[in-house]
């Protein structure tokens, strides 16, 4: 597959699913394309991933976030993304995502000389980067943990148990359940699941009938709760945050 078939550089930010082959190992690809005037640094929301990205010049890894981030991005600034299958980012970059939360790291920290190869490639790749990068992804990756990912799509869902009970389907302790957390996603497992309901909040307002509406669907147990998790996460009120970045 190349990128520039798969996508085309319309709209300033386009992410798509990947090859079925690669979906056990990359959640989407994406492109972002900064417009040609200096602008505001960029709100980066925390969705529970971790991305390998080119910037055309350096290849590096967005770890998890905690709480939102702000990017400041050069004007005609071109990034091209893979957005990690949750349980895939351990063994592929061969460290605890604890270790890169909150924080953008060099591919060459993690990878050595191995990462040299790759960014000359991709400086030769033009519209073939996202190509590029899927191929290294599959060289290089392990088999995604199975249980992380079952306890995100739980976690997505909305319809997940209380940790103990998502503990023990997955035949583990609570505090084994955190360590695993901490090492695949960055953080534990009450984290990812504020991460993920605030990311299904954004999902469903646009097509609620109200913000209250759409909060409870989520599973938010009233607006305090809402407003404080939108605070904490996003330094946002609920309001803003959807209005700003509402799907």
């Amino acid at each position: 597959m190349r990128e520039d078939a798969a996508m085309p550089s319309l709209p300033r930010y386009r992410e798509v699913a990947p090859p079925a082959a690669w979906r056990h190992q990359v959640r989407r690809l994406w492109r972002y394309r900064a417009g040609d005037a200096p602008a505001p640094p960029t709100r980066i929301l925390p969705d529970g991933c971790i991305d390998l990205i080119w910037d055309g010049s350096a290849l590096f890894v967005a770890g998890p976030d905690r709480t939102a981030a702000m990017a400041a991005i050069a004007p005609g600034c071109r990034l091209t993304g893979v957005r990690l299958a949750p349980g895939a980012a351990h063994g592929l970059f061969g460290a605890p995502m604890e270790a890169l939360a909150g924080q953008r790291v060099d591919l060459r920290t993690l990878w050595g000389s191995r990462a040299d190869g790759l960014e000359d490639r991709l400086r030769d790749a033009g519209t073939s980067s996202a190509h590029l990068l899927l191929d290294a992804v599959a060289q290089r990756a392990a088999v995604p943990d199975r249980r992380m990912a079952w306890l995100f799509a739980r976690l997505s869902a909305g319809d997940a148990p209380r940790l103990p009970r998502l503990a023990s389907e997955l035949g583990t302790s609570e505090r084994a359940l955190r360590r695993h957390c901490l090492v695949h996603f960055g953080y534990g497992p009450k984290t990812l699941d504020r991460i993920l309901r605030l990311q299904r909040l954004l999902a469903l307002a646009p097509r609620s009938a109200s913000l209250t509406d759409a909060a409870l669907a989520a599973g938010y147990a009233d607006a305090a709760h809402l407003v404080h998790d939108a605070r904490d996460l996003t330094r946002l009120s609920p309001t803003e945050l959807v209005r700003e970045h509402g799907r």
